[in-house]
């Protein structure tokens, strides 16, 4: 003679074997959802702008920049001091490359867009954030570089302005490369339009140490539009 008591029909057995499989799903998906949301990173928009009334916005095409809609463009603030600059920090995933133009809105709502073409931006970790200029394109500026390293060091560029990191290391902007082009790194980054920009490279060290090139600053004279192309040798 045969138990019962441990016998369990078959529908209950589907439904215990779906919330094993459900459970083991969230095991694995939670770390990954927490390990996504570490990537964020904190970006500042900044722009230079006169208003009479009008309060200043950005807008864009990620979901965070409220994908060009309006109603959900993310303010930017000023003070006394730093009128008529005006910014806002904005969590965006590293990588992620997104166009973004800013807005004026008067104190009846009516909305204006810049007239330029979409501003582009892709989120590094080391960005320096942006430092733009209402109603003005930024100059679109190829760093080449040549620059042998040891095994771990990465190369970038820094310069005299908020673009390229006031001089900060923290901040400098990154440069690339690859097997088929190393030693030449690469990297393209906007500069502010009709300036005298100086510039120098640093390699990084793995345990976070700087190591600047040798010799004075170097110094491009960016136009009002368009792009340049900059190649140099580490020295």
């Amino acid at each position: 003679m045969f138990s019962i008591r441990h016998r369990v029909p078959s529908a209950w057995r589907s439904v215990l074997v779906l919330g094993v499989l459900l459970a083991g799903l969230l095991a694995v998906t939670a770390p990954r959802a927490r390990a996504a949301a570490a990537q964020d990173v904190s970006v500042t928009f900044g722009v230079q702008a006169t208003t009479e009334g009008e309060t200043l916005l950005v807008s864009g095409s990620a979901p965070q920049l409220g994908a060009w809609d309006p109603a959900r463009a993310v303010p930017l603030g000023t003070t006394a001091s730093a009128y008529p600059h005006w910014s806002t920090s904005v969590q965006l995933p590293a990588g992620l490359t997104v166009q973004y133009k800013y807005i004026k809105r008067s104190p009846t709502g009516v909305v204006t867009w810049e007239s330029i073409s979409n501003r582009t931006l892709t989120v590094s970790p080391d960005g320096p954030g942006n430092d733009d200029r209402w109603n003005i394109a930024p100059m679109t500026a190829t760093f080449h570089a040549t620059a042998a390293t040891t095994w771990g060091q990465n190369l970038y560029v820094s310069g005299s302005v908020a673009d390229l990191g006031a001089w900060d290391p923290a901040k400098a902007l990154p440069l690339t490369t690859d097997s088929a082009t190393y030693p030449l790194w690469a990297g393209t980054h906007q500069l502010p339009p009709d300036t005298a920009v100086q510039y120098k490279y640093l390699k990084k060290n793995p345990d976070g140490t700087v190591t600047w090139e040798n010799g004075d600053n170097r110094t491009v004279f960016t136009t009002s539009a368009g792009s340049l192309t900059l190649d140099d040798i580490w020295r």
